[in-house]
Order: structure tokens, then C-alpha cells, then sequence
């Protein structure tokens, strides 16, 4: 079956000395992995610039479910990034991101609703000016589409049991938050990336506020590994 799609890279690695593996998220398929022969001089060089962490990609491809490769009949850019990899903080931003979102979701199905998600905020945070808010908005709204998403029902307790996902009124779980911590959450919680920067959180809050979102995912992901561009992301907040 021929699959006209956009999609979202997530990944790339060298595949023996002519060849990358691009992990893609598509909109019509869900997770895909494409075989990508590498050309050499100029042409090399084009192949790479639709291969960035997080391009925005149209492409058609021949869809065989008993196949773990696909090849590309057609790829180009379906967005022009204009800042995301010019500006040096947003581009640690896109590489933690494009980590994060490869490992929570390496068996993903096709959903609309979850590529639309990320397309959309990828697009914004290009368009805006760079906000310290935008990586921890856009790691607790993605849990919607994850099926983890905390439970407001009792957002007035004065804890939240991050391997239950819901609040209580009493510290009784391993992983809990609570005063500052849970002050912070519950503002990037209640906060859409349109009002990101009326949030006045200091550097090390946000450290402990993204290291907290990162023990959230662990928890809820069983395959969910640590993050290797995390120590790089945090040399730009320091």
C-alpha cells in the first residue's frame, strides 16, 4: 500500500558506511523506519537537511507491515524552520525533545490526534521567542496522548503520588510532591505555551521541576531509558 504522509524525524543513526536509519513518526502510519542511501558532495548534503531531530517531512512510501525498513519514494520539507536550528538554545531544546519523544514512543500506532500535537507545538516553539517554560509544557500536555495524563479531580490536595498519577491529601506513596514541588507543577500543569512567559520560576526549581516530569515518564513507560542530552539541556538554564 502507497502512504502519502507527513511526519516528524525522530531519529537518525549510520547504517554501515552509505546508509542512515531515519525513525520517523507519521501521521497516516505511526512510528516508521526508513533505509536512507547517502550520496556524496552535495547531494549528501541535501539528504541531511530533511533529517534534522524534528524536521517536518512530506513523504511517500510503500507501507509492508512485515517489513521493519522502508524506502522512501518521495521526501521534502514540509516546514522551513526559521530559528529552531539557528538559535543555539532552542536547538539543545529540539535535540532533548527529539530523545524523549524517541523513547516514549518507540511501538506508536497511528494517532492523529498525537501527531497533530506535536507538529503544532514543534511549529510554535520555531515561531516564538525562546521560552525556558516550553520543554516542560510540552512534556506534561504530550502525557494526554500517552494515557498518563494526572488526574485534576483533587488538585486542591496538598500532594501528588507521581506513580498513581493523581493527587491525595495524605503522604502515603513512594514518589510524591509536594509544597514548592507540587506549587510549580501545578502551574505548568494549568499553563497553555501562549502564557509560558508570565511563569517566574527560578533555574534550579525548573531543573528539579524537569527532573520530576522525566521520573513521571519512567514510571508510566516501562521502556523508558534516561536521557543523554539531559546534562546538555541543563547547561543552558544554568
Amino acid at each position: 500500500m502507497i502512504i502519502s504522509t507527513s511526519g516528524i524525524v525522530l531519529n537518525k543513526f549510520r547504517y554501515k558506511e552509505s546508509s542512515l536509519i531515519v525513525r520517523v513518526i507519521t501521521k497516516e502510519a505511526g512510528i516508521c523506519s526508513f533505509i536512507v542511501r547517502v550520496g556524496k558532495g552535495k547531494k549528501k548534503k541535501n539528504i541531511f537537511n530533511y533529517f534534522h531531530p524534528l524536521s517536518i517531512i512530506e513523504i511517500e512510501f510503500e507501507l509492508n507491515n512485515k517489513r521493519d525498513l522502508h524506502f522512501f519514494k518521495e521526501v521534502d520539507l514540509k516546514y522551513n524552520f526559521k530559528s529552531i536550528y539557528s538559535n543555539h538554545s532552542k536547538s539543545v531544546v529540539v535535540m532533548f525533545l527529539s530523545e524523549t519523544l524517541s523513547k516514549a514512543l518507540k511501538f506508536q500506532g497511528k494517532d492523529s490526534q498525537l501527531y497533530d500535537y506535536i507538529e503544532t507545538s514543534i511549529i510554535y516553539f520555531d515561531e516564538s521567542k525562546f521560552s525556558p517554560y516550553f520543554h516542560l509544557i510540552f512534556l506534561v500536555r504530550l502525557t494526554k496522548f500517552l494515557g498518563f495524563y494526572p488526574d485534576n479531580e483533587n488538585k486542591n490536595y496538598s500532594f501528588f503520588d507521581l506513580e498513581q498519577g493523581l493527587y491525595k491529601d495524605t503522604e502515603t506513596g513512594k514518589h510524591m510532591l509536594k509544597e514548592k514541588e507540587l506549587i510549580y507543577f501545578n502551574q505548568i500543569l494549568g499553563t497553555n505555551f501562549d502564557a509560558c512567559n508570565e511563569l517566574t520560576i527560578s533555574s534550579m526549581h525548573r531543573q528539579k521541576l524537569l527532573d520530576n516530569i522525566i521520573l513521571y515518564y519512567k514510571l508510566h513507560i516501562e521502556s523508558f531509558t534516561s536521557i543523554k542530552s539531559l546534562d546538555v539541556l541543563r547547561k543552558i538554564f544554568e
